[in-house]
């Protein structure tokens, strides 16, 4: 397989081995070992609260914890 980044490109660095970039793809392993999928929704804000406080009483009636961001 090929090195996809550019030998000159003296900009971005070393971006993907960045603390966040590691942190980030740790914390979606572990929301992908529960089964989670990530989604993007349009929601007003109204939308929000009524679809995270749904959430939030699913995952408790279904014995989980209603902060994906605790796991």
């Amino acid at each position: 397989m090929t090195d996809m980044k550019d030998q000159k490109d003296k900009q971005t660095g070393d971006l993907l081995a960045s603390p966040d970039a590691v942190r980030q793809a740790r914390y979606a392993e572990r929301m992908k070992a529960k089964g989670m999928r990530q989604r993007k929704f349009w929601l007003t804000d109204d939308e929000y609260e009524a679809l995270r406080e749904c959430l939030e009483e699913l995952r408790a009636a279904q014995g989980g914890g209603s902060d994906p961001a605790s796991a």
